[in-house]
Parts: structure tokens; sequence; C-alpha cells
């Protein structure tokens, strides 16, 4: 019993592994692809759906992206997330790698302590002892939670114009906002007598998270990796969607720390890491990437 456990485990760690490498190179993929296109604006965002899925080296990217997913339910399931979720970084250390060989972008050794401590802040949290999710009895918390997130991405939307790296947070804030709907859609699947039941109580939170999803996935992603250092996009979207995502938990799904002091820490050191990475390019490197806004 011990073995099949034991061996369970290690084959959830190895798949988090693999999500997170494919869940890091895919921007990468995807951004080699928006360099050869025309500039992506929101405003004409659905007319241009049509090219990013006709430009194949993109949609490759987009697929490693849903591959990632599948391998991602497979590792939580065997590992649990406790396991899996300090591994969600690893993948970042790919990122900067092929960032510089691949895109040419710069990196200093900002960026290599910025990586380090960014890969460090998801094992402090789950050293906190984050405890399972519990369904929500009101849908008060969800909407309240939905509403600040959406303000949130209103308010930053006009600045992107003038700073583009604002398109990594409004991305994380609308991946937190499909991941509280995802787990709200899992929850309510395994709660029903069967499956089907399960799935019809689901539907509503099925049909908001692939909302969500697409949006961030294809638009904001895109709009966001044409326009910023791949590097650095990854990095603070994964790391201010990290966050979000906890906090969701802890005020929704009633999630608690067992352990607060390690979750402090790994919240400082994801802070600590956003700033080295949004700092490690020459600013005549960013300047390149803004003044290619319309």
């Amino acid at each position: 019993m011990l073995q099949t456990i034991l061996t369970g485990v290690l084959l959830g760690i190895l798949l988090a592994i693999v999500t997170s490498l494919m869940w890091n190179i895919a921007p990468i993929i995807q951004k080699e692809a928006l360099g050869t296109m025309e500039s992506i604006d929101l405003g004409g965002a659905l007319g241009q759906t049509g090219a990013l899925f006709k430009n194949r080296r993109w949609l490759a990217g987009f697929f490693l992206s849903l591959i990632g997913g599948v391998t991602n339910l497979l590792a939580t399931q065997l590992a649990g997330i406790v396991v899996v979720q300090p591994l969600m970084n690893v993948g970042l250390i790919a990122l900067v790698v092929l960032s510089h060989h691949r895109l040419d972008e710069e990196i200093d050794i900002r960026a290599i302590i910025g990586v380090v401590v960014l890969i460090l802040t998801p094992v402090f949290i789950a050293f906190g002892g984050v405890t399972e999710p519990i369904m929500f009895t009101s849908y008060v918390d969800l909407l309240l939670y939905t509403a600040i997130m959406l303000v949130l991405v209103a308010i930053m939307l006009p600045g992107t114009r003038r700073a583009a790296i604002l398109w990594a947070p409004i991305t994380s804030l609308l991946q937190a906002l499909a991941s509280q709907y995802t787990q709200w859609f899992t929850l309510s699947l395994f709660m029903g007598s069967t499956i089907v039941e399960g799935f019809i109580n689901g539907l509503i939170p099925l049909i908001l998270l692939g909302i969500f999803t697409f949006v961030a996935a294809v638009y904001t992603v895109s709009i966001g990796l044409q326009r910023n250092p791949a590097a650095r996009f990854n990095a603070i979207t994964g790391t201010i969607s990290m966050f979000a995502v906890i906090f969701g938990g802890l005020y929704i799904f009633s999630q608690t720390m067992t352990n607060p002091l390690f979750y402090g820490i790994g919240l400082l050191f994801g802070v600590l890491g956003v700033i080295l990475l949004s700092r490690y390019q020459d600013q005549e490197e960013v300047s390149d990437f803004e003044t290619e806004d319309p």
C-alpha cells in the first residue's frame, strides 16, 4: 500500500513539473508568433481571433497550455494540491532561459534572484498548510469577489496604453476568477448523487469559467505578450494570480492556514520577486515595447 501511495505521489510530482514547464514555455511560443502579427488591441479583439487561430505557432502554444491543464488535473488527483502547488513556478526557470536564448531578452542578477524567490514563494505558501475547500452556502462572497476583480480590471484597462505591463495583473485577475469558478464547478460536479446531476448543478460556473478562461488565454495574454518581455509578463501574471486565487480560497471556500508565518514569508517572497523581475529589463527595452502600442 505504501509503495502504491509513494508511486502515485511521485507520478503526481512529475506531472506537476511537466505542467509547470508547459505553462511557462507556451507563452514563449506564442510570443514568437505574435511578433510576426499585426498589433492586437482589445477593441478589435473579436475580429483578430481568426488571425490568432490561423497562426500555427500561436495555436501550438495555445494547445500546449490546454495539455498543461489536463496534466495539472491529473497531478492534483494523484498528489494533492498541497504537493502540486509548490511546483507550479518551477517552469519559470525554463521561461527565463528561453526568453534569453530565443527572444534575446536580457537577464541580469536581479532577474536570477527574482526567479529564485518566486520559485520559493509557493513552497512557503504550501507549508502554510492551506486546508481543502468547502462548498459555500451563500453566493454573496463569490459575487463580491467577482465584482472586486472585475472593477480592478476596469480600473487598469485605461492605463494599459501608458503602462503595457498592466496587461499582466489584468490577466492574473481574470485567471483568478476562472480558478474560483473552476473550484465551484468541481465541487458541484462531485456533490451530486450522480455525475449528470453534478454536471447540471455546475453548469453556470462552467459557462463563466469558460468565458474568463477564453478572454484571458486568447486576448489579454496575447496583447500582454506582444507588448512586454515574456519573462516579466509571465512571472508577474503567475504570482499575482496565485495570491488572488489563494485569497479567493480563504474568503469564498473557507480554507484556512495552519501556519500563517510560512504564508507570510511566501507573500513577502512573491512581492520581492515581482519587483525584481519587473525591473530587470533596461528602461530602453521597456520603452521599445510601449512605443508599439497603437
